[in-house]
């Protein structure tokens, strides 16, 4: 399941606990930088929930199509997405997106709720452009930076100011709630548009180490190229066989920094039958070689 699946799909539980290894009392708050999720879980991101945590995404810089429920969005950074608790969504996002990502225990935003006289269901799923430049911008972007700054280090009482940098952080957002600012285009989508678009990507996950070209996967969607193009470009804007390139390279990046094969062995594994091609290729679209890319991971 990917962004643009029907709500009649199944959403899967991703259990924060588990991928943070948090504590079983789910206390703690935790940050990842948008980036370094996006290479865990791609440029499409399954239809998921997390169950007894808020999750705020805030956007820098770049684009991104939000599935929450039965509804699509389109946001442009900077922008802030917040879901809560067991509300199903997906995204689809841009490949120099950069951003935050903030994972609460529900429990603390309960209690916060309770402090400033609002009822658990105050915060239901926003999505909310701000501005670029703005001081409500500024100011939010301050304070991820001391939730940075402090979740990188290892100083005392560390998830206690987490926690105090966490509460002013949320009070910012019900005040912009309040002030009813600018929410997220919601798109109108045609079910069949959908459907191909979802089918073209599933296509890829399955095909994208065989190194398909374009025709292959016109045959199988029954559809032609520029019908193609024009979903694609739709919902992504991007081409067909960019996002297939992309693919390919999320998968690189991922072998390169996780695992201790060889890059002729990564090659190999996504298609390729001349690891010194495979080299030029990344270079020529990363912007430097395997080698330099994984040594340049490893001394960060």
């Amino acid at each position: 399941m990917t962004l643009l699946d029907g709500a009649k799909n199944q959403a899967i539980n991703i259990d924060i606990n588990q991928t943070y290894g948090a504590p079983k009392d789910g206390s703690q708050i935790h940050y990842e930088s948008f980036e370094k999720l996006r290479i865990f879980y791609g440029q499409f991101s399954k239809l998921h929930f997390h169950d007894r945590y808020f999750q705020l995404h805030y956007l820098t810089k770049g684009a991104i199509y939000l599935q929450l429920s039965e509804n699509i969005y389109s946001l442009k950074a900077p922008c802030f997405i917040l879901t809560s608790p067991s509300v199903p969504h997906s995204f689809y996002t841009e490949l120099d997106t950069v951003g935050h990502v903030l994972t609460i225990p529900q429990q603390f935003i309960w209690d916060l709720l309770r402090s400033i006289q609002q009822n658990n269901n105050y915060f239901q799923p926003l999505c909310i452009e701000l501005a670029v430049d703005s001081s409500e911008t500024k100011e939010i972007e301050n304070i991820l930076d001391k939730i940075v700054e402090e979740y990188e280090d290892s100083r005392p009482e560390k998830h206690t100011m987490l926690r105090l940098y966490a509460k002013i952080l949320f009070i910012n957002i019900a005040r912009l709630k309040e002030k009813n600012l600018q929410t997220a285009e919601k798109l109108p989508i045609k079910g069949g548009d959908i459907d191909l678009f979802n089918q073209f990507n599933q296509l890829i996950e399955q095909n994208f180490r065989k190194n398909w070209v374009i025709s292959e996967y016109l045959t199988h969607l029954c559809i032609s190229e520029s019908r193609l193009n024009v979903l694609c470009k739709k919902f992504s804007g991007l081409s067909p066989k960019q996002i297939i390139i992309e693919r390919q390279l999320q998968e690189a990046r991922y072998q390169l920094m996780f695992t201790q094969d060889s890059i002729s062995k990564i090659a190999y594994d996504l298609g390729f039958s001349d690891p010194a091609y495979f080299s030029r290729y990344f270079q020529a679209r990363v912007g430097v070689s395997p080698k330099r890319f994984r040594d340049r991971d490893h001394t960060s």
